[in-house]
């Protein structure tokens, strides 16, 4: 008979014997002043009950009883049944998860508003969205900033040489706020620093609003539908980061790809093109769904996250 027809119990008491005997024989001998031929007498007479103990004790061990059977064959069941339980609770969250996808979409599909149905504050003004970007702009790339964000250095560039290239077919729109990491700057002044620094606004495609709320029960309309019309690849909608950037077909004023924080402004150029031309939208790049996850993880702890009681406040 071998260990795998042993019962559960049966083993741990094969291991603890074993255990008890492998410290014994490994015991440091006890100093005596006994003749040699005293000791062996000595050790014969121990060993041989131990040994006989522990034959008995695997002999039991290895035999299954209909007790244990019973105990095993309880065990089993819990476990299937506890696995069943888990699996359909797995089920109903994955139906419950379709469904809010589903009824999301429609309604979605049933919101019959564009961009261009909502105001954007410039300059103390409130401004039509069509206002800003133009009669025939084909393509518009909403984006939330903080202009003393480290990643402004390369964004707000790239972005004004998107403007550049494209001409009157495209626009950039460019939110700052008080959310997120801090903006110590009034919306005055974050024109100036981004005109005299960047040359950002010389252009009539390169628009700035004031400063606005993205978030909570104060988050202006314009942004609190584009965030729930556009949302991740994880399905959610409120931004996360800076830098979130939104394309938005020109022609329907829909919303139709959005963008991670880290994801650079030069590798939507192929996308911005295909509404410009008239064509679908390609295929994301290879690294879109990477930069979302790391945007997920930054989400957690990075320091230009936005976390509710950390640094977004709801007003």
């Amino acid at each position: 008979m071998n260990c795998s027809s042993m019962t559960p119990l049966g083993l741990t008491a094969l291991l603890l014997l074993l255990l008890t005997a492998q410290s014994t024989a490994f015991a440091p001998p006890r100093t005596t002043s006994s003749s040699p031929a005293t000791l062996l007498s000595a050790h014969s007479d121990q060993a041989m009950p131990r040994r006989t103990i522990l034959a008995r004790t695997i002999a039991i061990a290895l035999v299954p009883t209909a007790s244990h059977a019973d105990d095993f064959e309880s065990i089993a069941a819990r476990a299937a049944a506890v696995s069943a339980q888990i699996t359909q609770e797995e089920e109903n969250a994955n139906r419950l998860e379709e469904e809010r996808k589903m009824s999301l979409a429609k309604a979605l599909k049933d919101d019959t508003r564009s961009i261009y149905d909502f105001e954007l504050p410039v300059s103390g003004k409130s401004r039509g969205v069509k206002e800003l970007v133009g009669d025939n702009v084909k393509a518009v790339l909403v984006v939330n900033i903080k202009q003393d964000d480290p990643l402004a250095r390369k964004n707000i560039p790239e972005l004004i040489a998107l403007a550049d290239r494209f001409g009157r077919d495209f626009a950039v729109i460019l939110s700052p706020t008080d959310q997120g990491y801090y903006e110590p700057d009034t919306s005055a002044l974050i024109r100036l620093k981004l005109a005299s620094e960047y040359g950002y606004g010389n252009s009539p495609s390169t628009i700035l609003t004031d400063k606005v709320n993205l978030l909570g029960s104060g988050a202006v309309p314009f942004w609190r539908w584009l965030e729930g019309s556009c949302r991740t690849p994880a399905g959610l909608g409120k931004i996360q980061a800076n830098f979130e950037k939104f394309l938005v077909d020109g022609s329907t004023g829909k919303p139709l790809r959005r963008y991670p924080r880290k994801y650079q402004p030069y590798d939507i150029a192929d996308d911005i093109a295909a509404l410009i031309q008239g064509r679908q939208l390609p295929p994301a790049q290879a690294n879109f769904k990477e930069e979302w996850r790391n945007a997920a993880k930054e989400a957690e702890n990075d320091t230009y996250r936005f976390q509710k009681g950390l640094n977004y406040f709801d007003q």
